[in-house]
């Protein structure tokens, strides 16, 4: 581990618990970590307007904190996979991988870390988490519209599951991929799909990249 990334977590584990944002979990919150199997983002983005390019990518890790009857408590930490990215095309899924648009070869993964859940407002069973995704170097606030599906027993895994649907949108160009704009659309359009698998080692802290370039 890094002496840089040694003194974070020091400073870190100093501070209240209450101080930092979803780290004081309820009573009743359980932790979850992301199957990477059944865990999927898909998203569209605008071709010459002839139609909505689709393409998926894969969560790497991470995991959610989350308590059906205490929505306040919940956390999100996610890492994306951005190698993964798949545009069912292997010359299209190379452009995109390129430094024209995600510049995977110096920003392997992508980040998200929830900072709220707010239910005001929102039907039954949905909320809007709010949190800063790292893309490319760039941390921008985020907004997911999000549902919760249910909690429960997989059983063919023979583990409690928790599931989850979201949507959002992204402004390609806030996170400086600004090339060819007149032939692919500015807006991406986001859904997620996500199943957690109960584990209160989940949130442990690791020496992940999180996101940071290669050297």
């Amino acid at each position: 581990m890094s002496t840089l990334r040694i003194l974070a977590l020091a400073a870190l584990l100093a501070v209240p618990a209450a101080a930092v944002p979803g780290r004081a979990a309820a009573a009743g919150a359980t932790t979850w970590r992301f199957d990477p199997v059944h865990t999927q983002i898909t998203f569209f983005v605008d071709h010459l307007g002839f139609a909505q390019a689709a393409g998926r990518v894969r969560v790497a890790g991470g995991w959610f904190r989350f308590d059906p009857d205490d929505w306040s408590s919940a956390a999100v930490e996610a890492t994306i996979d951005l190698a993964s990215l798949d545009m069912g095309d292997a010359k299209w899924s190379e452009a995109v991988h390129s430094g024209q648009f995600l510049d995977v070869e110096r920003w392997p993964t992508a980040r998200f870390v929830a900072q709220a859940l707010d239910t005001g407002g929102q039907p039954k069973g949905q909320a809007i988490l709010r949190g800063q995704l790292t893309l490319r170097g760039q941390t921008r606030p985020v907004e997911l519209a999000v549902t919760f599906n249910r909690i429960g027993r997989d059983p063919y895994a023979f583990k409690r599951k928790a599931g989850f649907s979201a949507r959002t949108t992204l402004a390609r160009s806030a996170f400086g991929m600004k090339r060819y704009a007149e032939v692919v659309g500015e807006t991406i359009e986001v859904r997620i799909e996500v199943e957690g698998i109960a584990d209160d080692q989940a949130a442990t802290p690791d020496e992940a990249a999180d996101g940071d370039p290669k050297h």
